[in-house]
C-alpha cells in the first residue's frame, strides 16, 4: 500500500499545483489503516482516498480505484510464492479494503514462528498508558503463556511436532518447531486448514499485536500493554476451547492439529514478548 501510494504521488506532481502538491504530500505522509475484525481473515481498510479527494477534487471512489490498481500491478511485478500478497477491494464509499491471501498467512505465520520478536526502539517517546506490573494482574496472562507450553510438549509427547531442546536455564524467546518443517497451515488446495472462526480470530488477534509492536509503538501514540495482552489471551482462550488439538482430531486430521500447534506456538511468543518486553515481569514455563 506504501509503495502504490508512492507511485501515486509521484503521478500527481505532473498535475498539481504547488500549493496542491504540498498538501497531497502532507495527507499521504500518514496513510491511515485499520484492522477489520471479520472471520474470513485478516483484513484491513484504509481511507486515504476520502483525506486526498477535497485537495485532488476528484471522487474519492477514482482515487481508491486508481491506488488499488498501483497495489495490484506492484503484487503482480514483484510477487512472490513466499511473498506477502493482498486481495484489494475498493468500495463506492472510496474505501480501500486488504485481505491478506491465504498463501500470504501461511507464510506470515511460518516467518513469525521461525524467529525471535525484536524489541526496535521507537522513533518518538512513548507513554505507555498502564499500570505497573505490581499492581495488575497478570497471572491469567502468565496462566495462558504457560498454558501454551504446556500444549508444545504434549504435542511433542503424542509425536505431532518435535520442539528444539529448552531448559529454564538456556529458554529463549520463543520455542521452535522442527518438524514439521514447514507447519502445514494449507489444505492441498491451497486453503488454509483452518475450520473455525475462533482461529480466524486468533489470527487476526496476533496480526493486531504486531501491528500494536511493531507500527503503533513507534507513533507517539501511548499504548495499553496490558489490555493487548489480555485480547490475545481472550482471543487465545476462546481458540482453547472452541478448537480440538487432540481426539478426534489429531487420528483423523492430524495436519490440522500440527497447524493449531503451530497458533499456540504463535501465541506463546508474543505472550512471552508482551510479558517480559512490555510489562515487565517473568513468562513462566509452568506455574505450580
Amino acid at each position: 500500500m506504501q509503495k502504490a501510494v508512492s507511485l501515486y504521488r509521484e503521478k500527481l506532481e505532473w498535475s498539481c499545483s504547488y500549493k496542491n502538491k504540498l498538501e497531497v504530500w502532507a495527507r499521504m505522509e500518514i496513510i491511515p489503516v485499520k484492522q477489520v475484525r471479520d472471520c474470513r481473515g485478516v483484513i484491513y481498510k484504509s481511507a486515504i482516498a476520502l483525506k486526498l479527494f477535497p485537495v485532488l477534487h476528484k471522487p474519492a471512489i477514482y482515487i481508491a480505484t486508481e491506488l488499488a490498481k498501483y497495489c495490484r500491478e506492484i503484487m503482480s511485478l514483484e510477487g512472490k510464492k513466499d511473498g506477502v500478497n493482498f486481495e484489494v477491494e475498493v468500495i463506492s464509499s472510496g474505501i480501500i479494503y486488504l485481505k491478506l491471501t491465504d498463501l500470504s498467512i501461511a507464510n506470515w505465520l511460518s516467518y513469525l514462528i521461525s524467529i525471535p520478536l525484536q524489541s526496535k526502539k521507537p522513533k518518538f517517546q512513548v507513554n505507555v498508558d498502564h499500570k505497573s506490573a505490581e499492581t495488575i494482574n497478570l497471572l491469567p496472562i502468565q496462566y495462558t503463556h504457560a498454558r501454551c507450553c504446556s500444549l508444545l510438549r504434549m504435542g511433542e509427547r503424542d509425536h505431532l511436532i518435535t520442539l528444539a531442546p529448552t531448559t529454564p536455564e538456556n529458554y529463549s524467546q520463543f520455542c521452535l518447531i522442527l518438524t514439521p518443517d514447514p507447519i502445514p497451515w494449507e489444505k492441498s488446495n491451497g486453503k488454509l486448514q483452518f475450520l473455525h472462526h475462533a482461529e480466524y480470530e486468533l489470527i487476526a488477534e496476533i496480526a493486531s499485536t504486531l501491528d500494536y509492536i511493531y507500527c503503533v509503538s513507534r507513533t507517539k501514540k501511548s499504548i495499553n500493554w496490558e489490555k493487548i495482552a489480555n485480547s490475545l489471551n481472550t482471543a487465545f482462550q476462546t481458540f482453547y476451547c472452541q478448537c480440538r488439538i487432540w481426539g478426534k482430531v489429531k487420528v483423523e486430521t492430524p495436519r490440522l492439529a500440527k497447524a493449531r500447534l503451530g497458533l499456540v506456538l504463535a501465541t506463546q511468543s508474543l505472550l512471552k514478548f508482551l510479558l517480559e518486553k512490555r510489562l515487565g515481569t517473568k513468562a513462566p514455563l509452568e506455574l505450580k
